[in-house]
């Protein structure tokens, strides 16, 4: 949703049957022998209508296609997000097959190269960036020449058709978490007969996530109050949002229907759609009780990158976290505040705006809300 800124989408199958026509005999009686000659046409016509189920072999007619389970031609995207802590985390990152057709093909020797594709992670999304490769390993059963950019040739020896690469991160506390890491891979050769098939090519995306990373549903039914506009209600429309993590237990909440996605808050005025400038939310969770331990404003916060055009610069940093325009997010305590067994989340929370409401505690909007969980981002 771009708004402005309250400040500033014929399988055809034939059927074959067949028809059995009898007639009537007007007979009392009528001899064995004839009764052994129906039978014997009956079977007949039976077993012309038969299907037979038994399929044939492809013997030497069939080729070994080579292919990475869920690649694509250009490559496909696979989403392996990491937990953002200090400790390994292991991942499945590539799945290497040859389809052979009979035996003789699977008892050959063959020899497949896979490259270090980074021109495909570039082409897959511009901004992915490169997993440095400090920051991980590759476990396989296969040589790596080169470094980033490189080619990994893999030995299947007769009576082998798969080939896995895995990546182990030793530390995704290392990774930003508001970015998405690639790592790109591509088949390029395949001998002893073998075709390459257009299942060719992965970008394996990597993100570092905690507990709560997700996309969630901010839904209109919410409850929302400006006590300084009357005109200014809750917007007639669920607002995506998404969590990104920040750190082990942090996460920033993205509004993504917000001029393409930005961290604020829409609401409306008088029915067009705006939203609190130098206002948005960080939340922190505890991690024994899922329970919201604190929020504090993003704008308020200098070391966060600038949102929606918005600068962080003018945050007073804690214990406040006060935007330029004195806008704080504060936890209301007598919510329930707090993830549900759903994973839905329960918040209830105040803008206070001292700027705007001088007597204190200064409380500008009150929400209570529920943020259902969609699923992972």
């Amino acid at each position: 949703m771009m708004i402005m800124s309250h400040q500033v989408f014929s399988l055809v199958v034939l059927h074959k049957f067949c028809k059995q026509h009898t007639k009537s005999l007007n007979m009392k009686y009528v001899k064995f022998a004839r009764h052994i000659a129906i039978l014997a046409v009956g079977a007949l016509v039976f077993s012309a209508c038969k299907k037979d189920k038994l399929a044939s072999p492809m013997g030497d007619a069939g080729q070994t296609l080579v292919k990475i389970i869920n690649g694509g031609t250009p490559a496909s995207i696979v989403k392996k997000p990491v937990d953002f802590v200090p400790f390994p985390s292991t991942v499945l990152a590539v799945e290497l097959r040859r389809d052979i057709p009979n035996e003789t093909e699977l008892n050959k020797t063959m020899i497949v190269t896979v490259k270090d594709d980074t021109a495909a992670v570039r082409a897959a999304n511009p901004g992915y960036i490169q997993m440095p490769t400090a920051w991980y390993t590759l476990q396989m059963d296969g040589v790596k020449t080169g470094g980033q950019g490189g080619t990994i040739t893999f030995t299947f020896k007769p009576g082998e058709f798969s080939k896995e690469i895995y990546v182990t991160i030793p530390n995704a506390t290392l990774m930003n978490p508001s970015s998405l890491y690639g790592l790109g891979f591509t088949i390029t050769t395949a001998d002893a007969g073998g075709v390459i098939s257009t299942q060719k090519a992965v970008v394996v995306e990597i993100g570092a996530k905690n507990n709560w990373d997700g996309v969630y549903s901010n839904v209109k039914t919410n409850t929302f109050l400006d006590v300084t506009n009357a005109a200014f209600t809750r917007l007639d429309d669920d607002q995506q949002y998404s969590l990104i993590t920040t750190g082990a237990t942090k996460c920033v909440v993205m509004n993504d229907d917000l001029n393409g996605g930005g961290v604020g808050y829409i609401f409306s005025n008088a029915g067009s759609g705006t939203y609190y400038g130098g206002y948005g939310i960080v939340i922190i969770f505890n991690p024994a009780t899922n329970a919201i331990s604190e929020i504090y404003n993003y704008y308020g916060d200098p070391t966060m990158p600038p949102s929606l055009g918005q600068p962080t610069s003018g945050g007073s940093g804690p214990p406040n976290y006060s935007s330029s325009n004195t806008r704080r997010a504060v936890l209301d305590p007598s919510g329930v505040n707090a993830v549900q067994g759903n994973k839905d989340i329960k918040i209830k929370h105040w803008l206070v705006q001292p700027s705007a409401v001088p007597t204190p505690p200064s409380i500008r909007t009150y929400f209570d809300e529920t943020w259902k969980y969609v699923g992972p981002r």
